[in-house]
C-alpha cells in the first residue's frame, strides 16, 4: 500500500481534474441516449484517471532523461522563475530509471484492462480513439517526436484532454456522439490550454532561455530569438518584442472567449438546451484573468489582489509567504475557470435529462 502511495504521489495526482472533468462532462452528456451504460462509464472513467497518470510518469521520465529538468534547475539558481519542479526522486536518485519506467509500465497496464471490457461491447472504434490519445499522449515528450517541444504542447494536451477524452467516452458510455459534444468537447479542450498558455505566458523568459518551446513561444516573437544550439545574429527589436506580446495576448484573448461563443452557438442552434447557458457564470472569471494577464504584461512584477468571489485556495497562506502568489493567483484561476465550467456543464446535463 506504501508503494502504491508513493507512485501515486509522484504521478501528479493534483492535474487528475483536467482529465476527470471532461470524462464526466462526457458521460451526463451521453446519459442521455438510449444504449448508454453506466458500468462501461465507470470502467472508461477509472481508466482515463490510470491513464492520465501513467503518462504523467512517462513525462517526468523523459524530461529526466532528455535533461530538461536539469536546465530548468539551473535557471532557477540565476534567478528566472521558473516554476516546475519534477520528478524529484529520479533526480535525488530515491528511484532509478528503469524503476520508473516500470511503474509507467504498470499504471498503462492497469488502465489498459479497464478498456477491455469497453472494446469487448463497443468495439474497435473505441479502440481507435484511444489509439489516437495515447500516442499523442506518449509521444508529447518521448523521442524521436518529442511533440511537446515545438511549440505546440499546449494544443496537443488540449486535444486529449478535450476532444480526444470527450469523444471516447462518449462512445464508451453510449456508442454515438452528437455535434454538440463535439462543440462543448473543443470549449472545454480551449480551457485546458488556457491553464497551459497562461503559465507559459508568465515563464516565457525562463522556457526561452532553456529551450522550451512553448505555445507563447510558438505565437511570439520566436523568429528572432536564438534556439541555444544556433548563435543569435541580432536581439529582437522593440518593435518585434511588443508585436510578439500582441500575439500572444489575442491568442489568449480567442483561447479564453472562444468556449462561450461555441456553447451559445450550439444552444442557439437548438443543439444544446439553454440550461448551458449556465456555463456563462464563469464569463467574469475568464474577463478577470486576462485582465491580470494584462497587467502580468505591463508589469511582471506586479501581484493582483485575491478577489473574495475567486472563492478559496488551496494552501493560499503558504502560497503568499513563499513570495508566488503574483504566478499561482493566476494559474490557480485558470484551473478554478475550467473546474467550474466542467461542473455548470454538468448541472445543465442533469436538467436536461430531467426536463
Amino acid at each position: 500500500m506504501e508503494k502504491l502511495k508513493f507512485w501515486y504521489k509522484n504521478a501528479r495526482p493534483v492535474s487528475l481534474p483536467q482529465s476527470m472533468m471532461p470524462a464526466l462532462v462526457a458521460v451526463f452528456m451521453a446519459a442521455q441516449y438510449e444504449d448508454f451504460r453506466w458500468y462501461l462509464a465507470l470502467l472508461s472513467v477509472i481508466g482515463i484517471a490510470l491513464a492520465h497518470l501513467c503518462f504523467n510518469l512517462f513525462d517526468d521520465y523523459f524530461d529526466y532523461r532528455n535533461a530538461e529538468q536539469g536546465d530548468r534547475t539551473a535557471l532557477t539558481r540565476m534567478g528566472f522563475r521558473a516554476m516546475t519542479v519534477k520528478c524529484p526522486p529520479l533526480q535525488d536518485g530515491t528511484v532509478t530509471p528503469s524503476t520508473w519506467l516500470k511503474a509507467c509500465l504498470l499504471f498503462g497496464a492497469a488502465a489498459c484492462l479497464c478498456g477491455v471490457p469497453v472494446v469487448l461491447i463497443r468495439g474497435v472504434s473505441v479502440l481507435w480513439v484511444v489509439a489516437g490519445v495515447a500516442f499523442l499522449g506518449l509521444f508529447y515528450s518521448a523521442p524521436p517526436l518529442k511533440l511537446g517541444y515545438h511549440g505546440l504542447g499546449e494544443l496537443i494536451i488540449g486535444s486529449i484532454f478535450g476532444p480526444g477524452i470527450f469523444i471516447g467516452m462518449s462512445y464508451a458510455a453510449a456508442g454515438e456522439l452528437h455535434s454538440s459534444q463535439v462543440l462543448v468537447s473543443i470549449a472545454m479542450g480551449l480551457l485546458v490550454v488556457a491553464i497551459l498558455y497562461v503559465h507559459s505566458i508568465m515563464d516565457y523568459a525562463a522556457d526561452t532561455k532553456a529551450g522550451k518551446r512553448t505555445l507563447a513561444w510558438l505565437v511570439g516573437c520566436h523568429a528572432t530569438i536564438p534556439y541555444p544550439e544556433k548563435k543569435s545574429t541580432r536581439e529582437p527589436t522593440e518593435k518585434e518584442l511588443e508585436s510578439g506580446i500582441q500575439r500572444q495576448y489575442l491568442t489568449l484573448a480567442a483561447i479564453l472567449f472562444l468556449p462561450y461563443l461555441l456553447v451559445a452557438y450550439a444552444v442557439l442552434a437548438g443543439t444544446l438546451s439553454n440550461w448551458y447557458f449556465l456555463v456563462f457564470l464563469t464569463l467574469p472569471w475568464s474577463a478577470d484573468l486576462f485582465m491580470s494577464m494584462g497587467q502580468f504584461r505591463r508589469n511582471p512584477g506586479y501581484v493582483p489582489p485575491k478577489k473574495k468571489w475567486y472563492g478559496p485556495f488551496q494552501h493560499w497562506d503558504q502560497i503568499k509567504k513563499a513570495g508566488i502568489d503574483w504566478f499561482m493567483l493566476r494559474w490557480l484561476l485558470a484551473q478554478r475557470i475550467n473546474m467550474i465550467f466542467s461542473l455548470l456543464c454538468i448541472i445543465a446535463a442533469c436538467l436536461q435529462l430531467i426536463d
